[in-house]
């Protein structure tokens, strides 16, 4: 583990987005969200923060249960793979079509 590694408490992560703790124990629980423990102290990385809110807005706010939750949650990762594998692809096209471009202009000398 990092040393000096931040992390930010359960209990401040439910003080600012105002829900139980137990509820983001819940989350934790369903995989939803994942917490962490350095020197002692369990909470959440500052990337995880980001996740957290996008599931507590689609649980409060939208309504979504914790099944739907789940299901967005996989699609939108399932979208990012393919959103980079598109882009590695696109990549190697473009390297591809720039070394067919060499190969016609040896020919044509």
């Amino acid at each position: 583990m990092a040393p000096n590694r931040l992390i930010i408490t359960r209990e401040e992560v439910a003080r600012h987005l105002a829900v139980p703790l137990r509820l983001l124990m819940r989350y934790e629980q369903r995989g939803l969200i994942h917490a962490v423990e350095v020197d002692g102290t369990e909470g959440y990385e500052p990337r995880e923060l980001r996740r957290i809110w996008s599931v507590v807005s689609l649980h409060r706010e939208a309504g979504i249960n914790l099944a739907g939750i789940e299901a967005i949650l996989r699609l939108k990762e399932q979208m990012e793979a393919l959103h980079a594998r598109i882009g590695r692809l696109a990549a190697e096209l473009e390297l591809l079509t720039e070394w067919d471009a060499g190969d016609e202009d040896e020919a044509a000398d």
